[in-house]
């Protein structure tokens, strides 16, 4: 099978994955015009990092939520099919991630956090991630990964303590911000369901954009919950 790369800033490249993702199971756009008509694409809810997209969808096939996230992942992963993230992070030496990949955070970078002056909200991420095998991290949109307003870039995750310049064996004199492009393998994330919902999402908003979202996806992004990405799955890297 041909491999499929996942751009979710990219119409013909979620156009493409759900093409094949759907074919011979269902046509995403007359499910929509279905779901428009019926009136249920109008609730906030349908829209939110929630369970209602997925469950509408799965009610308008006659499956469960959990059928259909099954018959997706199973489609996806026949595909091979990548997500594309971004990794953002500051860095002096680019070459550590050809040798290594992307590492989750380490216990000393997690200890390391707790000494600093953070503010609440840091140290209420700090706390969530600690507890979650966190990291590595990536934002869904490069669009947001490339905003320097970004709460990663302010506030964390991995590079909260880069941008203050208290990284592990990093001097900040001489670091710069990366963006590090990841395709990554859609059997290896954590919250297929949620990779599945943002896909959707997608889609039916470029059939139909919502008037007052200017990007879709801010702040949406994958935690591979401690798996390491692997160097091979590391499209390029880029200085800010």
């Amino acid at each position: 099978m041909n491999k499929m790369i996942i751009d979710i800033d990219d119409q013909q490249s979620v156009k493409t994955a759900m093409d094949r993702i759907s074919e011979n199971w269902f046509n995403p756009n007359d499910m929509y015009s279905s779901l428009k008509t019926n009136g249920q694409i109008n609730s906030s809810e349908f829209w939110g990092v929630a369970t209602h997209l997925l469950a509408d969808i799965s009610g308008f096939l006659g499956l469960t939520s959990a059928q259909f996230v099954s018959e997706w992942n199973q489609r996806c992963i026949r595909y091979d099919a990548k997500v594309m993230g971004y990794h953002c992070t500051r860095q002096c030496n680019k070459q550590v991630f050809a040798e290594k990949g992307i590492l989750p955070l380490s216990e000393e970078t997690i200890k390391l956090s707790r000494d600093t002056n953070q503010t609440p909200q840091a140290n209420s991420m700090w706390e969530y991630r600690s507890q979650r095998s966190p990291g590595p991290w990536f934002l869904l949109s490069y669009k947001y990964a490339k905003s320097p307003d970004n709460h990663f870039c302010l506030k964390g995750a991995e590079i909260l303590l880069a941008c203050n310049g208290h990284q592990i064996g990093v001097d900040s004199a001489t670091s710069m911000p990366l963006i590090v492009y990841c395709a990554i393998p859609y059997s290896i994330l954590s919250e297929k369901d949620y990779v599945a919902f943002c896909i959707l999402r997608a889609h039916f908003n470029y059939i139909d954009p919502e008037d007052d979202l200017t990007n879709l996806f801010e702040s949406y992004s994958i935690d591979l919950r401690g798996k390491i990405l692997d160097p091979q799955y590391i499209v390029r890297i880029e200085e800010l």
